[in-house]
Order: structure tokens, then sequence, then C-alpha cells
């Protein structure tokens, strides 16, 4: 059963972030909060995910940048209090597997999810 998964996980076209992150099928969970489960799915209050799926009419954060992820860990000036060094474009995979490694940079991404989720009004370019 496991060898079948762990196919399946390996082989499959959704999930390459979090695969990035988890190469390997395991029976017991990651011990992961909620908050950082949602920055590194990407699936959450994140504009680009959001306007993916028609739920709100841009990507576009109230401070002009694309709202990805990314881009709140990174370079919003509504989540400086929590920057983390923006990697190039070509080493964000490696970037996101060090950043999941470490549990000071992992705070960082659980406060910004919360201040997102928190304070949803302050980065629609709407509001």
């Amino acid at each position: 059963m496991l060898d079948k998964w762990q196919n399946e996980w390996s082989e499959g076209v959704t999930g390459r972030d979090v695969d990035n992150l988890i190469p390997r099928v395991k029976m017991r969970m990651e011990s992961w909060r909620r908050e950082e489960i949602i920055f590194f799915t990407g699936h959450g209050p994140f504009h680009t995910y959001l306007h993916r799926f028609n739920l709100i009419t841009s990507e576009y954060c109230s401070c002009g940048g694309i709202g990805s992820k990314l881009h709140y860990a990174t370079e919003c000036p509504l989540t400086k209090s929590w920057h983390l060094r923006k990697p190039l474009s070509h080493f964000i995979p490696v970037w996101l597997r060090q950043v999941a490694g470490n549990k000071q940079t992992r705070n960082k991404i659980y406060n910004i999810v919360r201040f997102i989720l928190a304070n949803s009004q302050l980065f629609s370019p709407d509001a």
C-alpha cells in the first residue's frame, strides 16, 4: 500500500509544492500548524489563489504587488515585520525547503498567515 501511495505521490501532477518539501509518504503526520500548511500549499488567503477560482476580482495586493505567498513572505509592506529574504526565481523550491526546515522561519510564516487571515480587508485593492 505504501509503495502504491508513494508512486502516486511521486508521479502526480498536483501538489508539487508539497512534494518538493515532503518527497516521501509516511504513516505518521507531519507536525505542521494550520497556518504553515496554508502557506506551503498556497491554498489560503493569497490573492493569486483566490483569483484563480474567481473568488476575488484581482490577483493584486493592495500594495500593488501580485498577491502570491512569496509576495507576502518577502516584499509586501503590510507584512514587513516578518519578511524573509527573497530568493531568485530558480531557487524558490530550495528556498521553500529551507524555510520549511527552519523553526524561526516557519514561525515568521505562521505570523504572516495569521496576520493576513485576521486583516484580509487590508490586502484588498478594492478596500
